[in-house]
């Protein structure tokens, strides 16, 4: 894989292609991918009232593709592949256009949070090319969501970083952890300590997707503005699934314990997705799953981690036989319980998993993206497992079919 973004993606601000706004992104090689096939994956958006219009992809001079928007979706955010042959040399020029006089064909995704090195734009037909004023305010600077998959056998995988946790002895971990309720304070076995707090994190307010405002990854906000009704100068909010499980792995860490975040997926073009919780249990030596939206874990003889559910999906085992649920499970609405039900307890979701390795949330709030799971997961870090690698997440940089690497305990 060969990237230059980030993956993070604002809900709302991105480029805008047409005759007059064409998009560009330089994409440099090793020497092992030269003469080998590659795919581009192009982060879009396509109008749905202008399904007609086609986006020309053009490589180094020449046309790659016409594309046509994805098969209709909840969300029309998606990946889109665009394999490009044989590469010729170490520089590829990619071009994107669209024959329409305004703004109302396709967006391109843009991480505005990557310095814009390889990704220009041109107001002119190609004539010229700069980068800045990107986006369709003219507001932005940053990297275009254009990647490259090599399938060249000698270029290697990226190891991905290690996974980064909070310390509960900083300032912020120790003002959330006096935050907390005293009975889950003083709660002296780990085990008991963490279901009430999943149970108290899965009573805190109910699944809200739909607000213009989307809350910050940082626990404390959360709490306060579930309970609030103007929020970032707007009203309503997003505080869904991403958030219960970024609230529980705060304050776990706030306890001591070692937790992370799991992304879990029927497909990554779809919006059949999770955001859950592992925290590490030191008695049985093992990640174990929780998630907090729905005050649930898995046993079978044990407590079950995020891997050997996925393991389980993968055989096409139901889940729901092992769902042990706490008193914070919600019964409304409707389309919460459903997806429970639909996608989670049947093991759907769970057979496309990836390690969060960014947990150190509350020490760092630039660790935090900005819109996770109001549009298509994009953001790079993840880590994604599937025991046969080729199979899940072309279109993102850090991959892998070793379990160990993702179940061996904290450092």
């Amino acid at each position: 894989m060969f990237c230059t973004d980030r993956g993070r993606a604002l809900k709302t601000h991105h480029e805008e292609i047409t005759r007059w706004r064409w998009a560009r992104k330089r994409i440099d090689v090793t020497a092992a991918a030269v003469g080998h096939p590659a795919d581009l994956w192009l982060y879009l958006h396509p109008y749905a009232a202008r399904g007609g219009v086609q986006l020309e992809v053009r490589v180094c001079g020449k046309r790659a593709a016409m594309l046509k928007p994805l098969a209709a979706r909840g969300n029309d955010w998606g990946w889109y592949r665009v394999p490009i042959g044989r590469v010729t040399g170490k520089r590829l020029d990619v071009q994107l256009r669209a024959d329409t006089p305004a703004m109302n064909a396709w967006m391109l995704g843009i991480d505005p949070t990557s310095p814009p090195r390889f990704s220009t734009l041109s107001f002119d037909r190609g004539a010229t090319w700069q980068n800045d004023s990107m986006g369709a305010h003219q507001g932005f600077r940053g990297e275009y969501m254009v990647r490259l998959r090599s399938a060249s056998p000698t270029v290697r995988e990226v190891t991905p970083p290690a996974i980064r946790y909070d310390d509960p002895v900083h300032p912020k971990l120790r003002e959330l952890a006096a935050a907390l309720p005293p009975a889950i304070r003083r709660q002296r076995d780990p085990w008991r300590q963490i279901r009430a707090l999943r149970t108290w994190v899965a009573t805190r307010w109910s699944h809200d997707p739909s607000g213009p405002a989307y809350a910050p990854w940082d626990p404390a906000t959360i709490l306060d503005w579930v309970n609030r009704d103007d929020h970032h100068g707007q009203h309503g909010k997003v505080t869904m699934c991403v958030h219960y499980a970024v609230v529980m792995v705060g304050c776990a860490a706030a306890l001591g314990h070692r937790a992370r975040c799991i992304v879990i997926t029927r497909d990554v073009n779809s919006m059949d997705g999770h955001f859950i919780t592992e925290v590490f249990d030191r008695k049985l030596s093992k990640w174990v799953l929780h998630d907090p939206n729905y005050d649930v874990h898995y046993e079978d003889g044990e407590p079950l981690g995020a891997v050997q559910l996925a393991h389980r999906a993968l055989a096409d085992r139901r889940l729901n036989q092992w769902v042990v649920a706490g008193r914070g499970m919600p019964t409304r609405p409707g389309r919460v319980v459903r997806s429970f039900r639909s996608l989670f307890a049947t093991g759907v979701s769970y057979r496309q998993l990836a390690v969060w390795l960014r947990n150190d949330l509350v020490s760092d709030p630039a660790a935090g993206p900005p819109n996770h799971g109001s549009i298509a997961y994009c953001e790079t870090d993840m880590c994604w497992y599937n025991p046969d690698p080729h199979d899940i997440g072309p279109m993102f940089p850090y991959r892998t079919a070793n379990a160990d690497r993702l179940t061996a305990p904290p450092a």
